[in-house]
């Protein structure tokens, strides 16, 4: 397929896809026509989708037809049929609305209009369906679930049904189990670096791009430039300092040993930063600066996120968090006094997971992304939500003055 992100994809690409001779396989399909408003070609699209999620994930082009010979036959080749009488942004909302509406769990999905032939008005239609991570999904109309070959798309049996939903819990399992053994390792001081922490408090990030992670792919990581997109939290744009390959894959750490970042051969994160807390004069901990902390962790994401893109990951992506070590802290931050919020009342608190389709979307507004991140960290002081974030959901954190 074509390896550059899903929004840079233009005409040069559609046509050199088709010079190339690619075919359909299991993970592209072309078709002639948009969707009709037939009942028949609205279930013929959702199924396309939803095999497309529940199997390998792949791409789908609009306007694109096989070519015929004289003779009536098919002749294997391909060539591009623009898109007539509608608009990009119709066609859009409306394969949207059907996906929206027809298709459960919902799916999501990316669609774009290319334009570029005829007048330069007409346009083919791609839409890229990620392999997805919370199948089966089903097309609703007629209730079927459908997966996908290489022959093309088929209905699944009851069994190969409790198969999916059983290989989605396992994925879960897996991800959660990596997180947990990698906070065990942190804790015993046997991670990628023994922490010496100026004072309390561990802020650990892990984050873990589904796909290579779940098919164990060893990614191609001897592009320094490239990997040094991995540095350690508060490091960000960070050109020297102490890095170094491993058998995990690729390390970067701070000179004081307060902070690193391992980045796994598979593609999964781990970032930790030590001194999350401030300290009284008997050295307990008393509180935790939240917002220095948010801004930190989100430019360190924004770099991981970039980084990925780099390497060629696509998405979907899960972030998570932990913080070690900051019992009885209480939250600093302009917004609030002590009193009006609480203790940490454990030593390790780990929060949920966060997860982004995709890596150009999420990429655009980490902070939008991370939001339910940072409201449980606010949770586990007290509060109903970060007070970092505006009415709306907008990030818009006040300053100490």
């Amino acid at each position: 397929m074509i390896q550059k992100p899903f929004d840079q994809i233009d005409k040069t690409d559609v046509d050199k896809l088709i010079a190339d001779g690619i075919g359909e396989s299991r993970t592209l399909e072309y078709k002639r026509e948009l969707p009709g408003p037939k009942s028949e070609d609205r279930k013929e699209f959702l199924r396309d989708i939803s095999s497309f999620a529940n199997a390998a994930g792949g791409y789908i082009f609009y306007g694109i037809q096989e070519k015929v010979g004289p003779d009536k036959k098919k002749t294997g080749e391909y060539e591009v049929a623009p898109l007539k009488g509608t608009t990009i942004d119709e066609a859009k909302q409306r394969l949207e609305n059907m996906i929206r509406t027809w298709i459960v769990p919902r799916v999501r999905v990316q669609i774009e209009g290319i334009k570029g032939w005829g007048d330069g008005e007409d346009f083919i239609m791609l839409i890229h369906v990620p392999k997805s991570f919370a199948s089966p999904h089903m097309e609703t109309e007629s209730g079927r679930f459908y997966s996908r070959n290489s022959t093309g798309k088929y209905p699944l049996d009851v069994t190969e049904i409790r198969s999916a939903v059983l290989a989605t819990e396992s994925q879960a399992d897996r991800i959660r189990r990596f997180r947990e053994e990698r906070i065990g390792r942190i804790v015993a001081e046997e991670a990628s670096i023994v922490i010496r922490p100026p004072s309390p408090g561990l802020l650990v990030l892990h984050m873990v791009p589904i796909t290579s992670f779940l098919n164990r792919e060893r990614l191609d990581l001897t592009d320094e430039k490239k990997v040094r997109m991995f540095p350690p939290i508060r490091i960000v744009g960070w050109g020297g300092g102490n890095h170094r390959y491993n058998l995990d894959g690729y390390l970067t750490w701070g000179a004081a040993n307060d902070r690193y970042c391992q980045l796994f051969f598979d593609g999964a994160v781990e970032a930790v930063f030590a001194g999350l807390c401030r300290t009284d004069y008997q050295g307990k901990s008393i509180s935790t600066d939240v917002v220095a902390f948010s801004a930190d962790v989100v430019a360190a994401a924004q770099s991981y996120l970039k980084g990925y893109i780099e390497l060629g990951l696509t998405g979907p992506v899960a972030l998570s968090m932990a913080i070690l070590g900051c019992r009885d802290s209480y939250i600093s931050s302009v917004h609030v006094h002590r009193s009006d919020g609480h203790p940490v009342d454990r030593d390790v608190v780990i929060l949920p997971d966060v997860v982004g389709e995709s890596l150009e979307e999420t990429v655009k507004d980490v902070h939008k992304f991370m939001k339910p991140l940072f409201d449980s960290v606010w949770n586990i002081y007290g509060f109903p939500r970060s007070e970092d974030y505006d009415e709306n959901g907008n990030w818009a954190p006040k300053k100490w003055t």
